[in-house]
């Protein structure tokens, strides 16, 4: 190979960048070539001189051609060659480990299908990446579905979305079985005339929210939007006619539903379950300014607090529920409704029964001991 030929400067950076992401470290921290390296590389490997100027001008070049880079305070590490569909669609180490942490801690999951998934992503991992096995065993900490359907569920009801058709399947509780020496919960079947009831719904989004998997649906009777727990929904059948005993039923609440924004209503709704969408005002403390961000997104309108410098006023639309005031009295007085005012004395309402409701229990406290 020709050496000291400034003509090839950029084709030995090229090769230099192709060397280092085939020889990833096991942690992926030392990975990153900083400019200084890569002037090094060519005067030790290539007996050419290079400025950190034209290191640049290179990177630049490769970025323009199609190659793709990580970028860090360390230096570039090369992603992707644009002739190289096996190393561009590759996982990093990272990635790999990002998905295994989220479907391990996702509830909503099954334990035995998340071993199985775990098993899948090892075989994609890097030859000198981290294994995945302390996910497998930290899932005996994590509190995980035990509806062994939850996948299968999931993709009846993206064919049902697809196909533009409706759906059908019972739905279960969570309940507390009492019995002496014996106490656990049970799951419990939504009832119809002593039958399992059996939903009839129009699948339009699923969504992911508080750790949860939610559908929405169009309910044809109501007229109106319905929210279900995917890990909750048991014999998920689309009605698309392919079986003899299965009729074609399409999909109803078009019109409904195209005058919504789902992600919208996503924000505004607590714990997916919602009521009447209204627009409210709030008083937060500074501190949980990252708070109000997280909840309702950077484009709420706020407004400085005339009473207390340690305060500023907020507007956001909200779906009015238990849920919300819950989520109002977890900032105790950091966070207080202030418009409007049937909001705030129903929130207040909530708070006195709350109230009352310990006042009850200290007084059937009082009753049994004498």
């Amino acid at each position: 190979m020709a050496k000291g030929d400034n003509r090839l400067k950029v084709l030995y950076v090229v090769d230099i960048f192709k060397k280092n992401s085939k020889q990833k470290s096991p942690d992926d921290k030392n990975r990153f070539l900083s400019a200084n390296t890569l002037i090094q590389e060519l005067q030790d490997k290539y007996e050419l001189a290079a400025d950190r100027k034209s290191i640049y001008s290179y990177i630049q070049s490769m970025e323009q051609y199609g190659f793709e880079f990580d970028k860090s305070k360390k230096g570039y590490y090369l992603l992707s060659c644009p002739d190289d569909d096996s190393q561009k669609y590759a996982f990093e180490t990272a990635e790999l480990k990002m998905i295994a942490d989220a479907l391990t801690l996702s509830h909503f999951y099954p334990v035995k299908k998340t071993r199985q998934i775990l098993k899948k992503l090892e075989h994609l991992m890097p030859v000198n990446g981290n294994s995945l096995q302390n996910n497998a065993i930290f899932l005996e900490n994590v509190n995980k579905s035990d509806n062994p359907s939850v996948v299968y569920n999931i993709d009846s009801i993206y064919q049902a979305i697809q196909q533009d058709k409706q759906i059908t399947f019972h739905y279960y509780n969570i309940k507390p079985e009492l019995n002496s020496g014996n106490n656990h919960f049970v799951t419990e079947y939504r009832e119809e005339n002593g039958q399992p009831k059996n939903y009839l719904q129009s699948p339009y989004s699923l969504i992911w929210k508080n750790d949860g998997y939610y559908l929405l649906t169009y309910d044809s009777v109501k007229k109106d939007i319905c929210t279900f727990r995917v890990d909750r929904m048991c014999d998920v059948i689309v009605l698309n006619g392919q079986d003899n005993d299965i009729q074609n039923i399409p999909r109803d609440g078009h019109s409904f539903f195209n005058k919504i924004n789902i992600t919208e209503y996503s924000n505004t709704a607590f714990d997916m379950f919602g009521g009447e969408k209204i627009a409210v005002s709030l008083r937060v403390k500074k501190n949980l300014a990252k708070v109000i961000v997280d909840k309702f997104g950077k484009n709420v309108s706020i407004y400085s607090d005339k009473f207390d410098d340690d305060y500023f006023l907020c507007s956001a639309k909200i779906q009015k529920s238990r849920m919300f005031y819950s989520w109002v009295s977890g900032f105790g007085n950091d966070i207080q409704i202030t418009y409007p005012e049937d909001v705030r004395n129903d929130y207040t309402e909530y708070l006195k029964n709350i109230l009352s409701g310990y006042q009850t229990l200290q007084e059937l406290e009082e009753k049994s001991k004498k």
